[in-house]
């Protein structure tokens, strides 16, 4: 092996080295893109014990952000999505809205009187401007226990 063919192997080995690291690094940027979102759960109850069902929702104060929402488990406990089942929420501020009724019974005839659902918690925390609830998601997991009141 002469001078000249070593010289060309060290090239060949710095060369395919070098291409390596700047394929990892190329690499290593590439995954998922876009707001980061994070694991947003907790609990909600009433007067000390959980609301058995219903809906929190997650209402962004950014103008450029997406709310969330989460179905409230028997146990009172929920976990919020944005876009597919426990993918949380967009990091910022939110307004809550949670929303609670009694399941509605299929009825056999027609009413002459529409039947509403019967609220399981004030009315007040349908709404967001009146709920007076609000949270703010964080980098990593965040638990946001709702105890609501009269």
């Amino acid at each position: 092996m002469t001078r000249f063919d070593r010289r060309i192997g060290l090239h060949r080995l710095i060369f395919t080295f070098a291409s390596s690291i700047a394929a990892l690094a190329i690499l290593s940027g590439c995954g998922s893109s876009g707001p980061e979102m994070a694991w947003v759960g907790g609990k909600v109850t009433y007067k000390g014990q959980p609301v058995p069902r219903g809906l929190v929702s997650f209402q962004t104060t950014a103008a450029d952000g997406r709310n969330a929402t989460g179905m409230i488990q028997p146990d009172g406990s929920y976990e919020l999505q944005t876009e597919k089942p426990g993918d949380g929420a967009l990091l910022g501020n939110y307004r809550v809205s949670i929303s609670a009724r009694e399941e509605e019974e299929i009825l056999m005839y027609i009413p002459k009187k529409p039947v509403k659902p019967k609220r399981l918690i004030p009315e007040k925390y349908e709404n967001p401007a009146t709920s007076n609830l609000t949270a703010a998601v964080v980098s990593g997991s965040n638990t946001h226990n709702f105890e609501l009141t009269d």
